[in-house]
């Protein structure tokens, strides 16, 4: 490995990449300001542990940091809400309440959030307010989809 060409990538890293200074660079890591501008000097001996403690904290990819070759990051997994959830300890059951949520049509999903808005908002005429204003849309938003039915079918009788 090329020592001089790792400690130059790293400092890239901390500078260009990550947009930090030695100092918080080295907060970041637990470490003293001086062990990194050490680390980024010509020759300045990188521990294995420190690429791993770099990897780990900013999602670096260890091929790149000690290679140069490839992204810089590691390429994210897909979420998986139920790994997520699991994770989190949540049952079966609010499992499966989530995707039936997931399920319910986009309307039904925007009622039961304005729902929740309302029931935790801080203030409670503030909660009415929104309310209100979600149910005035909604009316809109209804009354605009209807008269373009309605347009629809009066272009489709007159061909």
């Amino acid at each position: 490995m090329d020592d001089t060409a790792l400690n130059e990538r790293i400092r890239h890293l901390r500078k260009d990449v990550l947009d930090m200074s030695q100092r918080q660079f080295a907060d970041a890591l637990g470490m003293a300001q001086t062990s990194i501008s050490a680390l980024e000097s010509p020759g300045g001996g990188v521990s294995e542990r420190f690429i791993k403690t770099v990897c780990t904290m900013f999602n670096v990819s260890e091929n790149w940091l000690r290679t140069g070759e490839g992204p810089i990051y590691n390429e994210g997994e897909a979420f998986s809400l139920d790994r997520w959830a699991k994770e989190h300890g949540a049952t079966e059951l609010e499992l499966e309440i989530i995707k039936v949520y997931f399920e319910l049509d986009p309307a039904i999903r925007r009622a039961v959030m304005d729902h929740f808005r309302a029931h935790f908002a801080a203030d409670p005429d503030e909660a009415e307010a929104e309310a209100l204003k979600q149910e005035y849309l909604q009316q809109k938003r209804a009354a605009a989809e209807s008269s373009a039915s309605d347009g629809d079918a009066g272009a489709e009788s007159a061909g």
